[in-house]
């Protein structure tokens, strides 16, 4: 056990040493009251008791009552300030883990299974490391004391007598710990998976209803709480068999002690005071009991939640910074070296044996078929999956010898699947930079031709988007991502299927602006609409992962091959159209 809480402990040794030292103190303290009682109750049984015993008695007792209740601060104080830091350290463990991680990576672990990580896991190993610390304690060292001083204070007979039942509820307990730790694990896979139901019917609320299977997914809803439901069930029937057993068993302890107790005072073995004080250690045994059977409640529960936190933790980051890398210098061209690549779920190749110089500052458009690997191609330059390093080269270096932070600290990069957080424009655009200036913003904002908009806004920058930019139209979506990349002017900008949601004029808007302010840095545009790449510096076409046009538009309009028939379908054919 102690290995898979290693880390936190060894983190926070100092408050956990501090805070079992007060601890200890304070069950020792503890210990004082049941004999001093006992011999308050036999002078006064005995008549021989006077005001000034008695006021110092009273006195004693004060002290001991406060000075608990210090010590109760301090170990308390220490414990769970430990484990309060031990559930922040932890999230930010796990966060750094996923920031480290490449596509392939979330691909594999559902959303639900890392929120579910990331909250009801933590939240099982931060009361394991503070309530769990104070039972495996008072489990352990609290009832060792109390029956020693009820050895060599009252007898050694009563004693062994009536704690003899007390190992059986250890041992029930142990049998039982067995079933609760696979019972959690299974709590736990049903929390993720109803975690991902609800993501889902989330994000998906508008197709839900426009596909009018509101009801479908109500009973998957239904389906995954009910199974939640009879696990947590089930782990509650086991961990309900603890309390009984334990009354039970005390019970008998009791029984005993009393029983015999009373035989061995009319023998005249022990007074009445030490029948007091002994029944007395007895009730103070009764918590350590409880404690145990709370602490092995609580660890198979944590070990559970840790050794999922543990199988997150435990996987190698995909992405590495390392100091000993080069510093990229600008400006930024790029080559692929007959480059291929396929995903880690496919059997085929994506792109296979691509060959491509981008010379820094240009701008190069990306065209193809659907599937034929045109956001593939970009995604090489993201480490967003493990991908071949040998065969990309950034001025001349391999890519595997360059700083991943300093490559992308020179992209700006607008995805297909945009992401508006639930905040204001202003904050979503100054996402990638905090501190730009208001002219930088504005200059921004300006390129991406979303001026217009936010003026009919009534709050203007200051609008909320709503959660993923509810509020806002496709088309606005993709230009405030669009000035969010070009915000800092980036040495390469990257726009995958940008402007697939605006229409023409908006379109042309952002182009010229884009030749505008861009024209000594580079510019990389996938689309389907050759409107966005005619006007690049080069185009190529890809068709089934390979290279098959490349040149600018007349060079392509003189081969006559795909890109001229696209053109005559899509540009040609639009103004046949208007006529």
């Amino acid at each position: 056990m102690y290995k898979k809480f290693k880390w936190f402990i060894d983190y926070y040794k100092k408050n956990y040493i501090i805070g079992i030292i007060f601890l200890l103190l304070s069950d020792v303290v503890s210990l004082f009251l049941p004999y001093i009682i006992g011999k308050l109750i036999d002078l006064i049984y005995q008549g021989s008791i006077d005001i000034y015993y008695f006021t110092k008695i009273i006195i004693f007792t004060i002290i001991i009552i406060i000075l608990k209740y210090f010590l109760a601060m301090g170990w308390s104080y220490n414990v769970f300030k430990a484990s309060g830091s031990i559930e922040y350290l932890t999230r930010n463990k796990l966060m750094k883990k996923f920031l480290g991680q490449s596509q392939e990576f979330f691909e594999n672990n559902s959303t639900g299974s890392l929120m579910g990580k990331s909250t009801n896991d933590i939240t099982q190993i931060s009361i394991m490391a503070g309530y769990g610390t104070l039972s495996l304690i008072d489990a352990t060292v609290l009832p060792l004391s109390i029956i020693l001083v009820m050895i060599f204070t009252i007898d050694l007979r009563l004693t062994l007598l009536s704690i003899l039942p007390l190992p059986f509820i250890a041992l029930i307990y142990f049998k039982i710990g067995d079933k609760i730790y696979d019972k959690s694990k299974k709590v736990n896979q049903a929390f993720d998976k109803l975690n991902d139901t609800v993501l889902e019917d989330a994000e998906g609320i508008r197709i839900i209803r426009v596909f009018n299977i509101v009801e479908n997914r109500r009973k998957l809803f239904y389906e995954n709480a009910d199974k939640l439901a009879e696990n947590n069930i089930i782990l509650a029937k086991y961990q309900a068999l603890l309390a009984p057993v334990e009354r039970i068993i005390t019970s008998l302890t009791f029984i005993i002690a009393i029983g015999f107790g009373a035989f061995l005072m009319n023998l005249g073995q022990i007074s009445i005071g030490q029948i007091v004080s002994f029944t007395y250690y007895l009730n103070m045994l009764v918590w350590p009991m409880y404690a145990l059977g709370d602490f092995i409640n609580l660890k198979q529960q944590a070990s559970a939640s840790m050794d999922r936190i543990n199988e997150t933790l435990e996987y190698k980051e995909d992405i590495i910074n390392s100091s000993n890398k080069k510093s990229l210098d600008s400006p930024v061209s790029i080559e692929f070296d007959k480059h291929s690549f396929k995903y880690p779920s496919s059997k085929n190749n994506i792109l296979n044996e691509i060959s491509l110089k981008i010379k820094a500052p240009t701008s190069l458009g990306v065209l193809g078929k659907t599937s034929s690997g045109k956001t593939t191609l970009i995604k090489q330059l993201l480490d967003i999956y493990k991908v071949d390093k040998s065969s990309i080269y950034f001025n001349d270096d391999v890519s595997s010898d360059i700083s991943f932070k300093s490559f992308k600290e020179k992209i700006g990069y607008v995805p297909q699947q945009h992401m508006i957080f639930s905040d204001t424009l202003r904050n979503n655009i100054l996402f990638s930079n905090e501190n730009a200036s208001e002219q930088e913003l504005l200059r921004a904002i300006e390129i991406a031709d979303f001026k217009k908009d936010i003026d009919g806004f009534e709050l203007g920058l200051e609008t909320v988007t709503g959660e993923k930019g509810v509020s806002l139209s496709g088309g606005q979506k993709q230009r405030l991502s669009i000035a969010r990349a070009v915000l800092d002017n980036p040495e390469i900008l990257i726009l995958d299927d940008a402007m697939s949601a605006v229409d023409a004029n908006t379109e042309k808007n952002i182009l010229n602006n884009l030749t505008k302010y861009r024209k000594d840095k580079t510019t990389i545009i996938i689309a389907h609409r050759i409107s966005q790449v005619q006007n690049c510096d080069n185009i190529i076409v890809l068709d089934e992962g390979e290279i098959s046009e490349m040149g600018n538009h007349d060079e392509l309009m003189k081969n006559g091959k795909w890109y001229k028939k696209q053109y005559e379908d899509q540009i040609l054919g639009d103004n046949n159209e208007q006529l």
